[in-house]
Protein backbone atom coordinates (compact mmCIF):
# COMPACT_ATOMS: atom_id res chain seq x y z
CA UNK A 1 0.00 0.00 0.00
CA UNK A 2 1.08 3.80 -0.52
CA UNK A 3 2.10 6.04 1.71
CA UNK A 4 -1.29 8.09 0.89
CA UNK A 5 -4.58 7.62 3.32
CA UNK A 6 -5.81 3.95 3.36
CA UNK A 7 -9.02 3.44 0.76
CA UNK A 8 -12.44 3.85 1.78
CA UNK A 9 -15.35 1.77 1.22
CA UNK A 10 -18.82 2.83 1.82
CA UNK A 11 -21.42 0.18 2.44
CA UNK A 12 -25.29 2.04 1.80
CA UNK A 13 -27.99 -0.40 3.45
CA UNK A 14 -30.57 1.17 4.60
CA UNK A 15 -33.13 -1.05 5.11
CA UNK A 16 -31.48 -4.53 6.08
CA UNK A 17 -34.41 -6.06 7.09
CA UNK A 18 -35.34 -6.60 3.26
CA UNK A 19 -33.41 -9.33 3.03
CA UNK A 20 -32.67 -11.60 6.22
CA UNK A 21 -28.80 -11.69 5.16
CA UNK A 22 -28.30 -8.34 5.00
CA UNK A 23 -26.96 -7.73 8.31
CA UNK A 24 -24.38 -11.27 7.31
CA UNK A 25 -23.23 -9.89 4.30
CA UNK A 26 -22.72 -6.53 5.32
CA UNK A 27 -20.58 -7.95 8.05
CA UNK A 28 -18.46 -10.32 6.08
CA UNK A 29 -18.28 -7.63 3.08
CA UNK A 30 -16.96 -5.23 6.50
CA UNK A 31 -14.57 -7.99 7.60
CA UNK A 32 -13.07 -8.27 4.47
CA UNK A 33 -12.28 -4.45 3.66
CA UNK A 34 -10.83 -3.98 7.25
CA UNK A 35 -8.68 -7.19 7.25
CA UNK A 36 -7.64 -7.75 3.93
CA UNK A 37 -7.49 -4.20 2.23
CA UNK A 38 -6.84 -2.19 5.08
CA UNK A 39 -9.52 -0.05 4.17
CA UNK A 40 -11.68 2.05 6.51
CA UNK A 41 -15.22 1.10 6.11
CA UNK A 42 -18.58 3.46 6.65
CA UNK A 43 -21.94 1.52 6.90
CA UNK A 44 -24.81 4.15 6.30
CA UNK A 45 -28.01 2.65 7.53
CA UNK A 46 -31.26 3.64 8.53
CA UNK A 47 -31.98 0.55 10.72
CA UNK A 48 -31.11 0.87 14.64
CA UNK A 49 -30.65 -2.60 15.84
CA UNK A 50 -28.68 -6.04 14.59
CA UNK A 51 -25.47 -4.37 13.86
CA UNK A 52 -23.97 -6.35 16.63
CA UNK A 53 -21.60 -8.69 14.47
CA UNK A 54 -20.11 -5.47 12.86
CA UNK A 55 -16.74 -5.04 12.93
CA UNK A 56 -15.81 -2.30 15.79
CA UNK A 57 -13.83 -0.54 13.75
CA UNK A 58 -16.09 0.24 10.72
CA UNK A 59 -17.71 3.21 11.38
CA UNK A 60 -21.83 2.91 11.46
CA UNK A 61 -24.02 5.92 10.67
CA UNK A 62 -27.49 5.84 11.80
CA UNK A 63 -30.40 7.23 9.80
CA UNK A 64 -33.12 6.32 12.26
CA UNK A 65 -33.27 9.53 14.19
CA UNK A 66 -33.18 12.09 11.22
CA UNK A 67 -35.62 9.89 9.46
CA UNK A 68 -38.28 10.16 12.52
CA UNK A 69 -37.64 14.04 13.13
CA UNK A 70 -38.67 14.77 9.10
CA UNK A 71 -41.85 16.53 8.92
CA UNK A 72 -43.40 13.72 6.61
CA UNK A 73 -43.48 10.86 9.40
CA UNK A 74 -44.37 13.76 11.92
CA UNK A 75 -47.50 15.18 10.35
CA UNK A 76 -49.28 12.19 9.43
CA UNK A 77 -48.85 10.91 13.27
CA UNK A 78 -50.32 14.90 13.82
CA UNK A 79 -53.40 14.53 11.68
CA UNK A 80 -53.86 10.75 11.44
CA UNK A 81 -53.49 9.70 15.44
CA UNK A 82 -53.35 13.07 17.66
CA UNK A 83 -55.85 15.25 16.34
CA UNK A 84 -58.55 12.98 16.09
CA UNK A 85 -57.82 11.79 19.67
CA UNK A 86 -58.01 14.87 20.69
CA UNK A 87 -60.89 15.64 19.37
CA UNK A 88 -62.51 12.29 21.17
CA UNK A 89 -61.02 12.63 24.53
CA UNK A 90 -63.80 15.10 25.83
CA UNK A 91 -66.52 12.56 24.99
CA UNK A 92 -65.00 9.97 27.37
CA UNK A 93 -67.02 11.49 30.19
CA UNK A 94 -70.18 10.27 28.39
CA UNK A 95 -69.01 6.65 29.93
CA UNK A 96 -69.67 3.75 27.73
CA UNK A 97 -70.09 5.73 24.22
CA UNK A 98 -67.16 7.49 24.54
CA UNK A 99 -65.54 4.50 25.40
CA UNK A 100 -67.11 3.30 21.83
CA UNK A 101 -65.96 6.43 20.16
CA UNK A 102 -62.76 6.14 21.23
CA UNK A 103 -62.03 2.30 20.01
CA UNK A 104 -63.69 3.45 16.97
CA UNK A 105 -61.49 6.31 15.84
CA UNK A 106 -58.57 4.36 17.33
CA UNK A 107 -59.72 1.21 14.57
CA UNK A 108 -60.10 4.65 11.85
CA UNK A 109 -56.49 5.93 12.44
CA UNK A 110 -54.83 2.52 12.30
CA UNK A 111 -56.82 1.59 8.73
CA UNK A 112 -55.47 5.09 7.61
CA UNK A 113 -52.32 4.88 8.56
CA UNK A 114 -52.05 1.41 7.33
CA UNK A 115 -53.91 1.17 4.01
CA UNK A 116 -53.43 5.13 3.04
CA UNK A 117 -49.81 6.53 4.60
CA UNK A 118 -47.81 2.92 4.79
CA UNK A 119 -48.11 2.61 0.74
CA UNK A 120 -47.38 6.20 -0.03
CA UNK A 121 -44.46 6.21 2.38
CA UNK A 122 -43.12 3.28 1.14
CA UNK A 123 -42.65 5.01 -2.64
CA UNK A 124 -41.10 8.13 -0.49
CA UNK A 125 -38.98 6.68 1.55
CA UNK A 126 -36.21 5.79 -0.25
CA UNK A 127 -36.16 9.40 -1.57
CA UNK A 128 -36.54 10.81 1.94
CA UNK A 129 -33.68 9.07 3.03
CA UNK A 130 -31.32 9.75 0.19
CA UNK A 131 -31.78 13.17 1.23
CA UNK A 132 -31.34 12.70 4.85
CA UNK A 133 -27.76 10.63 3.89
CA UNK A 134 -26.49 12.94 1.28
CA UNK A 135 -26.42 15.56 3.83
CA UNK A 136 -25.03 13.09 6.83
CA UNK A 137 -22.76 12.08 3.99
CA UNK A 138 -21.53 15.79 3.06
CA UNK A 139 -20.54 16.29 7.00
CA UNK A 140 -19.28 13.00 8.24
CA UNK A 141 -17.69 11.35 5.00
CA UNK A 142 -14.68 12.11 2.88
CA UNK A 143 -15.74 11.40 0.14
CA UNK A 144 -12.43 12.20 -1.89
CA UNK A 145 -11.01 9.13 0.10
CA UNK A 146 -14.00 6.80 -0.85
CA UNK A 147 -12.80 4.23 -3.72
CA UNK A 148 -15.86 2.10 -3.37
CA UNK A 149 -19.77 2.40 -2.82
CA UNK A 150 -21.46 -1.32 -2.25
CA UNK A 151 -25.70 -1.01 -2.39
CA UNK A 152 -26.83 -3.33 -0.48
CA UNK A 153 -30.62 -3.18 -1.05
CA UNK A 154 -32.99 -1.45 -3.05
CA UNK A 155 -33.81 1.26 -0.86
CA UNK A 156 -30.09 2.12 -0.76
CA UNK A 157 -30.46 2.81 -5.28
CA UNK A 158 -31.89 6.62 -5.02
CA UNK A 159 -28.87 7.88 -2.34
CA UNK A 160 -26.12 5.75 -4.56
CA UNK A 161 -27.62 6.83 -8.03
CA UNK A 162 -27.13 10.72 -6.72
CA UNK A 163 -23.71 10.02 -5.04
CA UNK A 164 -22.42 8.32 -8.50
CA UNK A 165 -24.04 11.72 -10.47
CA UNK A 166 -21.98 13.71 -7.75
CA UNK A 167 -18.47 11.75 -8.45
CA UNK A 168 -18.17 10.01 -11.81
CA UNK A 169 -14.68 8.73 -11.38
CA UNK A 170 -16.02 6.34 -7.98
CA UNK A 171 -17.18 3.18 -8.36
CA UNK A 172 -20.86 2.41 -6.92
CA UNK A 173 -22.16 -1.03 -7.50
CA UNK A 174 -24.92 -3.88 -6.44
CA UNK A 175 -22.42 -6.29 -6.51
CA UNK A 176 -20.94 -7.27 -3.54
CA UNK A 177 -17.48 -8.39 -4.69
CA UNK A 178 -14.52 -8.28 -2.58
CA UNK A 179 -12.30 -6.17 -4.05
CA UNK A 180 -11.55 -2.30 -4.68
CA UNK A 181 -10.76 -2.77 -8.20
CA UNK A 182 -12.97 -0.63 -10.33
CA UNK A 183 -13.64 -3.18 -12.71
CA UNK A 184 -14.77 -5.46 -9.69
CA UNK A 185 -13.04 -8.56 -10.62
Amino acid sequence: MSGGPSPRVLILVLDPKSHKRNYKRVAGLTSYFLDEEGAQVDVLTAEPRGWGRLDERARLHHLHAAEARHPLPWLERMVVTRLPRFAVRPLKRLGRPGDVLGRVQGRLSSAVHRRLFLPFYRHVRPLLLARIARRRIRREIDMGEVRRIIVMDVVSVPCAWRLARKNPDLTVTTRQVRTLDPDGG
